[in-house]
């Protein structure tokens, strides 16, 4: 049975199919199909079917392992010694590259608060490596400041936090080639509210809440603005009170806002994962890296920006002991949400298609019909196997 369609049309997508994928398992993510076979023509997917595809030659099997969509991280700083806000474009293009081999087919660069010069630099070169090909696909760039609330600045550097600037935003905007798509920002701070309008506005860029003091009640002006998601849920934020619940009760309970977790068991409490999954739903719960320069590293110093970093059993602090990001990949994410007793459905549902959805993407991290034939293979372990991105497999080159 071809899904989605009439069998006599199967004959006709295989003069156009040039091949197939079959394994144990395919999470779509919304469904789960076993013993299927994808077929793959050009770059995008053509469809699922239940029966083997005749006269196609090229099927490529995976038995006893899990296909699943690449993996999509709207939150990374960077990783394997390369810090993407004091990157080159040599450094940009080899970290997309080892991201494949962590199943990341598609990602957001995330800078970090500094002068205007450090992140018109960071802004140009990551847009520069945008258009080029051979590594996971740039989304668009994300904004972790520098219109932040120093109370809240956790790891980020403080004397940078400003107010918010539309003149300057445009500035930043312009010099992305329009490759900035996100913004985090405390809505608090004097200007936040409108800024939010205006920026979502005029540039269409979505706006998320972090590094906030904010109350319960400037939570919901800034969300009924246009924020849309909340960074990294719990950490760098006001703590919740049951007389005042701040910006995390609002998040817990306003129905249209996504929630950013940090699943390295570190920063969350597994309680606390399954509160904000009790109350959000993996629908709108987004699971992020939040990697700084040491992640896929060893133990050692590192940066966040201009900021030391220390990696110490692989958890990431400042010198003053502050967490400072983390070193988790997203692969590694979904297995802690496994680990605690979450569906694997669900937890590659929270690292593909949510993220995409709070994004505005449509054909990416999903298996279907007209998306991206973007794929992880995974062992029985969760380990990533393979990784296919545009349709063709992932080969390492270091």
């Amino acid at each position: 049975m071809f899904i989605g369609h009439k069998k006599y049309i199967l004959f006709e997508l295989l003069v156009l199919v040039m091949f197939a994928i079959k394994a144990d398992v395919i999470l779509t993510p919304y469904e789960v199909f076993r013993e299927a076979y994808v077929l793959v023509e050009g770059d995008k997917i053509a469809g699922i079917s239940m029966d083997k595809p005749e006269g196609l030659k090229d099927i490529y099997r995976y038995d006893d392992c899990i296909l699943a969509p690449g993996l999509v991280d709207i939150h990374t700083h960077g990783g394997f010694g390369i810090d993407l806000t004091y990157s080159t474009i040599k450094e940009v293009i080899e970290f997309s590259k080892r991201l494949l081999s962590t199943g990341v087919t598609s990602y957001m660069p995330s800078t970090v608060t500094e002068s205007f010069d450090v992140m018109e630099s960071a802004v140009k070169i990551i847009s520069e490596v945008s258009n080029m090909h051979g590594g996971s696909r740039i989304l668009g760039i994300h904004l972790e400041g520098p219109y932040l609330n120093p109370v809240r600045g956790g790891a980020q550097s403080k004397e940078h936090m400003r107010k918010p600037s539309l003149e300057e935003f445009k500035r930043l905007y312009d010099a992305s080639r329009r490759l900035i798509k996100r913004i985090t920002i405390a809505p608090e701070i004097e200007g936040g509210i409108n800024f939010i309008s205006e920026v979502k506005k005029k540039f269409g860029v979505k706006v998320s809440l972090g590094h906030t003091d904010a109350t319960y009640e400037q939570a919901l002006r800034a969300i009924d603005a246009g924020a849309n998601i909340i960074t990294h849920l719990f950490n760098g934020m006001r703590e919740y009170h049951h007389r005042e619940p701040g910006i995390i009760g609002a998040a817990l309970t306003a129905k249209k806002v996504y929630t950013e977790i940090i699943s390295d068991l570190i920063h969350l409490h597994p309680a606390t994962i399954n509160l904000v999954l009790k109350c959000k739903g993996t629908n709108k719960t987004i699971l992020v890296s939040d990697s700084i320069s040491g992640a896929g590293l060893g133990d050692g110093f590192y940066t966040l920006g201009s900021r030391r970093i220390i990696i110490k059993d692989g958890i990431a602090r400042t010198e003053s002991g502050s967490l400072a990001g983390s070193t988790l990949t997203l692969i590694k994410a979904v297995q802690n949400m496994v680990k605690i007793g979450i569906n694997l459905k669900e937890a590659v549902k929270m690292a593909t298609s949510t993220p995409c959805n709070a994004i505005g993407i449509k054909k990416i991290g999903r298996i279907a019909k007209g998306c991206k034939a973007d794929f992880i293979v995974l062992n029985r372990k969760l380990d990533v196997m393979e990784t296919y991105i545009d349709g063709k497999i992932y080969e390492k080159d270091y």
